[in-house]
């Protein structure tokens, strides 16, 4: 009974709620990166570079439109907290126009690419493979824009378990879809590489419409509007989202190009860089669903008029994310061998260079793993409070101006090499967590303050 007293309690488990199918969600949406590169590695190493390039070129740009649209999730959650239902669905209507407006040049800006890497000097071969793939793949924007915006409205609504069946869902037919338009089966031309990337749009698009079809139904009772008033939410879009999607940028700006001064190091330091962060890129999916958990609870509180409760919920999620992350920490540091031998043979003496640097790789992504999911959180949460700007601020000195150039400067001046470069990623993660986790306690405060003169002038008043 004491248990189910204690707010603390009650916010954990309506955290872990919310939380748990979205880390899924995101867990799934990987495993379908997994699998494109599995189908598409049986084609040999240009198509599977083809894919692989053109796969990441798009996904940065579909990742930081998406962080524009982001602002769905709080602005409607504030809505419904606040018992406002007809705002959260104007605010979902002007995010589709948003993700409209963004569809046709997300769709342009990968075709115009294949040139451009003609001039770097990329091999013909290859920039018509990438050619072939990004066209293809290119067709699926709308979709997944489109998917986005009706992602965070079901959020905002804590209709979680959706957002997380659609994704499972989309696994095995992403595989299937692969194995018929990558190698051809069933009267179907082989496609090769581009037919990934069509694979990929087909799931894009039917994601979409498995959401659509889950809003259309009786039970599901979640508007989504087009009509009065959606033209006045994109300003509020826009000034919450953009600086998102800037902060997004800046994210996996830094690590691209940390990914392009390993391949200065060396050809193993690339390798291990690339292995290390796809095993650190699994175990963020759980703080990353534990930030856009935050996001909502922070917001959905505030509209309730309860900041304590908001503040609550923000450092809930931020203490359960600690603690997820301490976990993947002693993960990576007691089985790095393990891990790298789900990638490697171990035993081939052509690794062992690779092998050598990713060891190290592994202690110092140990290192920063409780950093890493606490950023990630306490951005969400901040989120919540529709705070941004700030944030974005923070990514910028945080990431580049310590990370990235502290890294160059540890690996190249210094000459510590692979090793520098992750230390000063590790450096940055670390000032971007520490600072972001003092902002929200600003904010949190300040919200608290706020509520508590207005309720001391209102109790004024009516004396």
């Amino acid at each position: 009974m004491a248990a189910t007293r204690s707010p603390i309690a009650a916010e954990i488990r309506t955290t872990i709620a919310v939380a748990a199918p979205l880390a899924a969600a995101n867990l799934a949406q990987m495993a379908m990166q997994v699998t494109n590169a599995v189908m598409v590695g049986h084609l040999g190493a240009v198509a599977l570079a083809a894919a692989g390039l053109g796969n990441a070129l798009n996904a940065t740009l579909l990742m930081t439109s998406q962080g524009l649209l982001t602002a769905v999730a709080p602005l409607a959650a504030h809505a419904i907290g606040a018992g406002d239902h007809p705002t959260a669905g104007r605010v979902a209507g002007g995010g589709l126009i948003v993700a409209a407006a963004l569809a046709v040049p997300m769709m342009m800006i990968p075709i115009a690419l294949p040139p451009l890497l003609s001039g770097l000097g990329f091999e013909p071969d290859l920039v018509a493979e990438i050619r072939r793939f990004l066209w293809a793949i290119c067709w699926g924007v709308p979709g997944f824009l489109g998917a986005a915006v009706l992602r965070f409205r079901l959020i905002a609504a804590f209709r979680t378990r959706i957002v997380m069946v659609v994704p499972l869902l989309a696994v095995p037919l992403n595989v299937a879809l692969n194995w018929v338009l990558v190698f051809g089966h069933w009267g179907v031309p082989a496609l090769g590489s581009a037919g990934s990337g069509c694979a990929t749009a087909i799931v894009q698009w039917l994601t979409l419409l498995g959401f659509v079809a889950y809003m259309l139904t009786a039970k599901a009772g979640i508007s989504v509007s087009i009509g009065h008033g959606v033209l006045r939410t994109i300003p509020g879009i826009l000034r919450l989202g953009l600086p998102i999607a800037a902060m997004r940028g800046l994210e996996i700006g830094v690590f691209v190009m940390t990914g392009i001064m390993m391949g200065v190091v060396g050809a193993d330091a690339l390798g291990a860089h690339q292995l290390v962060f796809n095993v650190a890129g699994v175990c963020f999916m759980v703080p990353l669903g534990l930030a856009q958990a935050a996001t909502v609870r922070v917001a959905y509180q505030l509209g309730l008029g309860m900041p304590a409760a908001a503040r609550r919920a923000g450092f809930v999620a931020l203490a359960l994310g600690a603690l997820c992350m301490m976990a993947a920490a002693v993960l990576l540091w007691t089985t790095p061998r393990l891990l790298i031998g789900f990638y490697l043979d171990l035993g081939d003496d052509a690794n062992r260079g690779l092998v050598a640097i990713a060891l190290q790789l592994f202690v110092i992504a140990a290192l920063f793993q409780l950093f890493d999911g606490v950023q990630v959180i306490a951005a969400g949460a901040l989120r919540g409070y529709r705070d941004t700007a700030i944030p974005m601020l923070i990514a910028a000195i945080g990431y580049w101006a310590i990370g990235f150039a502290g890294g160059w400067l540890l690996a190249f001046p210094l000459g510590f090499g692979a090793v520098g470069l992750w230390l000063g990623l590790a450096l940055g993660l670390a000032v971007v967590a520490i600072a972001l986790t003092v902002r929200l306690q600003s904010r949190a405060r300040l919200h608290m303050h706020i509520a508590g003169t207005t309720a001391l002038a209102a109790g004024g008043l009516r004396a």
